[in-house]
């Protein structure tokens, strides 16, 4: 059986792939395509992730996972549920997906992709890992808006630009060349697909479309009858991004005992149906620095995937403006935007 492994990279529609791959079953068993079951609650297999970590990942203890026996259990347990999910198909059915952007955007350390390839390897003899990549630029500020949105930090868009350019940097899958080259050296470069996230590249303009091509293996995907997700993770305007930053201190992600803030995770929920416009937009200059950051990386990118691309990999784009509209937001909107999500928390007993 094939399989086809979307690995990400974050903040490149992940959320809508999933979400669509799972909510259309009778489409792709159709063209024998299925979506996998990795004891996941979700259509995200962070299973994956957690299955071949090397280490304990904080989000892994709400599945119960505390030690590395535990993990060692969990993964034999991911082995036997995919196992047994193959055993549940039509014998038409001949091509399965995992999608998980946690494999790139969590995993550090070769042996865990080996690990990955080790599991994998036993259930399917054709796999083909797709990546999406992403202007460094649009994906920091998208991740900027996931940190305010989940409330893990409470930096300036500029520090966060600086952090991620630095050394602990929370993005670092954003250095293809060093991330990649990982994958490369485990899977083979013949087995790894790399697209640009960019609409101007998809088979139609459309990711889900351009997704599917690479699936059924065409440039012509029939979408007929395929129905988008409408839970897609959608990034919030940049007056709700500053109004979240000032927040932080009073509902953070993690409380001053280190552990995660239960009011902040059923609070996010809520915060995810806020505004989303006006997008947020950060400055020309902003933009350039973080892009001149990464030539090298993308230099390589191009060189090792497109070799017969013209000019730059992510060309140059002239739509930045010279000032951005990170970090504002105005008494009105502030009020304005409190109104809304104090609306949206507060539930009155009807008598």
């Amino acid at each position: 059986m094939k399989l086809i492994c979307h690995i990400g990279t974050p903040k490149t529609a992940s959320t809508l792939i999933q979400n669509s791959f799972e909510a259309n079953p009778d489409w792709l068993a159709e063209r024998g395509i299925a979506y996998g079951r990795v004891l996941a609650p979700d259509a995200n297999h962070i299973t994956l992730f957690y299955a071949c970590a090397n280490t304990v990942h904080d989000f892994a203890r709400d599945y119960g996972l505390h030690s590395m026996e535990d993990l060692k259990r969990f993964r034999d347990q991911v082995d036997e549920r995919i196992a047994w999910h193959k055993s549940q198909l039509p014998d038409h059915v001949d091509t399965m997906v995992f999608s998980s952007e946690n494999l790139t955007g969590n995993m550090r350390h070769i042996n865990e992709i080996k690990r990955l390839k080790e599991l994998l390897s036993r259930h399917f003899d054709d796999i083909k890992i797709v990546v999406y990549v992403r202007r460094q630029d649009d994906a920091i500020l998208s991740m900027y808006g996931e940190f305010m949105r989940r409330g893990f930090g409470n930096e300036l868009f500029r520090d966060f630009v600086d952090t991620c350019l630095g050394p602990d940097s929370p993005t670092p899958y954003l250095y293809y060349r060093r991330e990649l080259s990982r994958w490369i050296e485990v899977w083979g470069r013949e087995n790894i697909i790399v697209r640009r996230f960019s609409p101007v590249d998809f088979i139609d303009g459309d990711i889900l479309s351009d997704f599917m091509g690479v699936v059924l293996n065409t440039w012509e995907p029939d979408m007929d009858g395929f129905v988008a997700s409408k839970a897609d993770n959608r990034g919030l305007s940049a007056p709700m991004l500053e109004l979240l930053r000032r927040l932080h201190p009073h509902i953070p992600f993690i409380t001053k005992d280190g552990k995660p803030n239960p009011q902040r995770t059923l609070l996010t929920p809520i915060i995810s149906t806020m505004p989303t416009k006006p997008r947020p937009v950060m400055a020309a200059g902003t933009a350039r620095h973080i892009m001149r950051h990464f030539g090298a990386a993308n230099g390589w990118l191009k060189e090792t995937f497109f070799p017969d691309l013209e000019g730059p990999f992510f060309p140059e784009r002239p739509d930045h403006p010279e000032h951005g509209n990170l970090g504002q937001v105005t008494p009105e909107e502030m009020v304005d935007l409190t109104g809304e999500l104090l609306s949206k928390i507060l539930v009155v007993p009807q008598s």
